[in-house]
């Protein structure tokens, strides 16, 4: 939600951003031994080296990640696995290439095409993570030169069949 409420605070939004979405954090693997649980106890094992994160601080999938390892009480105790991508795409790029071990992701990318069926994955509890909104906002500039067909795109993102399609693609809406 981050950058739509940048865009409506500077004044370029025809209306505040609004929620469309919310983002689900997966553990996942390629490594063929490993299987993810949702308990995280396996980031503790000695042949877990590499634990794929996305950075905390820019990223909304990095700082679930953090978050669950600190419910956990398992942030300090794997903080030396961490490896960091600057962005959801690179760090499941860790994931996927065994760069990493195991990591933290979005449920979206491993039910892709290009990705599923690809190693062991295991979907989080979506009540130990801050919420990932996905949030829309309505530009000033596509409404007042396009009015019928941005306000048409707008409203289609928050319509029953973009819902289904959310839901289709790993994603929680309400």
């Amino acid at each position: 939600t981050s950058f739509p409420k940048r865009l409506s605070d500077a004044g370029l939004a025809a209306a505040p951003a609004k929620v469309y979405a919310q983002g689900l954090l997966v553990l996942w693997s390629t490594k063929p031994n490993v299987q993810p649980a949702a308990d995280l106890k396996l980031l503790l094992n000695n042949d877990i080296r590499a634990i794929a994160i996305a950075n905390p601080k820019t990223a909304p999938y990095g700082a679930a990640a953090e978050a669950i390892l600190k419910k956990y009480d398992l942030y300090n105790k794997v903080s030396s696995k961490l490896v960091t991508g600057e962005s959801i795409t690179q760090t499941s790029q860790f994931i996927a290439t065994q760069a990493a071990d195991i990591g933290f992701t979005a449920k979206s990318i491993v039910i892709s095409d290009e990705m599923k069926g690809k190693g062991n994955w295991v979907e989080l509890n979506d009540e130990d993570y801050p919420a990932i909104k996905q949030a829309a906002v309505l530009l000033k500039y596509g409404y007042q030169n396009n009015a019928v067909e941005s306000k048409k795109f707008y409203d289609f993102l928050f319509s029953a069949k973009a819902k289904a399609i959310y839901r289709k693609f790993g994603y929680i809406v309400k």
